[in-house]
């Protein structure tokens, strides 16, 4: 009986088939259906006879479950029988871009494996079809989203491969301005256990972090607008360079400042929750405690304006990422909501949010806060500095590590002395305890030789630019490089009360290392950008047909029939009688007779 099914279904397949052009579902479907017809898999059957068929790997199933992840839909609901949204969902993952990422007959393959109800329907086959019939000329093009997606989904080496190629063409011709030979004492003391080659990647990370223990500094910059100490930077690293260094800096300067902060405050939030339980009964149970966390290392909207408004308006939060995966994983809607907070937060901006409901996050604070991201290029420029995201990528410092020669052995680390050691931490605690002194308000401080430093680096950018050693685009990535620089010098001023040569020296190297590599990653990018802005703009521009210039292409005395002919040869109206009421009141043209006139020069 198996075998006669087999061989009556096989026969009605091969008939249809013949009549159009193969497709490895049809094959796919037959076994389906040859299955089901006794009532279970078939033993003798090989899946990877499929797998060789239609090219199926375990990279174009990721892919695929990526895509379904990034249109916001769960796997597991993708294909319940009985639940027939499967063409809508199937379309969802298609319009993310599944497409492009795989062939159309390793889709086919793909959907069998993760759609197996929907895949045996005629409305499956149609719908990838006409997608890939529709789209096929789009298939080269990529978003920044789709080539994140297509990087996780290839394997491991395969991955670290491509992020080397492209880590190896952002570095090509990288050639930074060095540290200075003395660095603030602090700098020096953070800095110094670590390999030479991580210093100016670790001394960008070490300004973010005193920021955020200077929270509640403030300055005036060069516009008159208030400043506090956040900075934004971007670790940029292929793996297996050095990215995990910024992490062991990072513990070292938060053990005993932000981390134990907020272990201070999840100890209150435990206590308060504890007490409330026994309470839960009786008039007096006490309010809920919001903690007021100092270190952020997950984000969403909801928590980052949580958090945010329970430091209260001078507060500052560190917003961490030690792989910018911990960041990027939202949707583009999700990060797209984000970034304008985080725009907010670099400005000091009051942000307002009111919902309905008791549940969300109703909220009215002055947001700011410092962010310390690192990943590789892929990652990190993928999101960052995408498309829809020039406000974010002009407020990062970028710093590249390129790809160096290749060794089998972890880099060497020299301990600081006991004496330093105690002297470092001695520094860190000083600054905290100054900046919790101030508790909820802010300290204003003076910075002149700063203001001297900021205004000379511009008048510097300036002069190159007014000699032609600039390009536009290299001028507009200077504008926020001075608040960079100031930014930096806040907590240093704090510490040692005063503006010391090894700061105005530190800040002027990280002013000019910060623009070297805004403009080597965006200078070409900003070109592109101002280029197609001054193209929109003249595509709206007033393009209405004047009659004006009309009158350069008639005789000195022309007849109305004139006048009427030219302007219907160049599309417009015949209607003259008032234009040439006004040209005679402007004093453009003189009636000498009726219907007839003469230009006055």
């Amino acid at each position: 009986m198996t075998e006669l099914k087999q061989q009556d279904l096989f026969q009605e397949w091969d008939e249809e088939t013949e009549k159009r052009e193969w497709n490895p579902l049809d094959q796919i479907m037959a076994i389906a259906r040859l299955e089901e017809a006794n009532e279970g898999p078939q033993t003798d059957f090989d899946p990877k006879e499929i797998e060789e068929v239609t090219g199926l790997t375990e990279q174009n199933l990721k892919a695929f479950d990526l895509c379904v992840k990034e249109a916001g839909l769960k796997q597991e609901e993708m294909d319940i029988w009985g639940v027939h949204n499967w063409h809508s969902n199937l379309l969802a993952v298609l319009s993310v871009g599944v497409g492009k990422l795989m062939s159309r007959d390793q889709l086919f393959a793909v959907v069998r494996k993760r759609l197996p109800n929907y895949a045996q329907t005629k409305d499956c086959v149609t719908l990838i079809n006409n997608f890939y019939d529709k789209y096929d000329s789009e298939r080269e093009y990529m978003s920044a989203n789709l080539r994140g997606i297509n990087a996780m989904a290839q394997t491991p080496a395969e991955a670290t491969s491509e992020d080397d190629r492209e880590l190896d063409k952002l570095a090509e011709g990288w050639n930074p301005p060095q540290l200075p030979n003395r660095l603030p004492r602090l700098i020096q003391l953070l800095v110094k256990p670590f390999p030479k080659q991580y210093h100016p990647m670790l001394t960008i990370a070490a300004c973010v972090v005193l920021g955020s223990i200077a929270s509640h500094y403030r300055s005036i910059y060069l516009d008159g607008r208030t400043i506090a100490a956040n900075l934004y930077a971007a670790i940029i690293a292929g793996s297996g360079m050095g990215k995990s260094w910024v992490t062991e800096l990072f513990e070292i300067m938060c053990k005993n400042t932000l981390r134990d902060w907020d272990k201070k405050e999840w100890a209150k939030e435990r206590e308060n929750k504890e007490e409330r339980d026994k309470k839960a009964n009786v008039k007096d149970r006490p309010p809920k405690y919001h903690p007021r966390f100092r270190i952020m290392e997950t984000m969403s909207k909801t928590s980052f304006l949580e958090v945010q408004t329970n430091l209260g308006d001078n507060g500052m939060m560190l917003c961490n990422y030690t792989e910018s995966d911990e960041l990027v994983n939202a949707t583009r809607l999700q990060f797209s909501n984000i970034s304008v907070l985080l725009r907010k937060a670099w400005d000091l901006s009051i942000h307002q949010q009111y919902y309905m409901s008791d549940a969300s996050c109703n909220t009215q604070c002055r947001l700011c806060a410092a962010i310390l991201l690192t990943g590789t290029s892929r990652s990190v420029l993928g999101r960052l500095f995408s498309d829809t995201e020039n406000g974010m990528m002009q407020r990062f410092i970028p710093m590249i590590m390129p790809r160096l020669k290749r060794t089998f052995r972890p880099p060497t680390l020299s301990p600081l002395s006991k004496d330093e050691e105690a002297e470092r931490d001695a520094l860190l605690m000083n600054l905290w305890q100054k900046d919790l002194a101030l508790e909820d308000g802010t300290q204003m401080l003076e910075m002149p030789k700063t203001h001297k430093a900021v205004q000379a680096w511009y008048d510097g950018i300036e002069e190159r630019y007014n000699d032609g050693e600039l390009s536009e685009a290299e001028a507009n990535l200077s504008h926020r490089v001075g608040q960079f620089m100031q930014r930096a010098a806040i907590p240093f001023v704090a510490l040692y009360g005063e503006e010391q040569k090894e700061v105005l020296d530190l800040i002027r190297w990280l002013g000019n290392f910060a623009y070297y590599n805004i403009c080597h990653l965006f200078e070409a990018r900003v070109n592109k950008d101002m280029k197609e802005s001054d193209e929109m703009l003249l595509q709206h521009i007033d393009g209405r047909v004047k009659a004006l210039p009309l009158l350069d292409n008639l005789p000195e005395t022309f007849t109305v029939k004139q006048f009427k002919e030219e302007r219907v040869r160049k599309g417009q109206s015949e209607n003259v009688r008032t234009l040439l009421s006004r040209y005679s009141k402007s004093g453009r043209i003189q009636r000498v007779d009726r219907g007839v006139y003469r230009k006055i020069k």
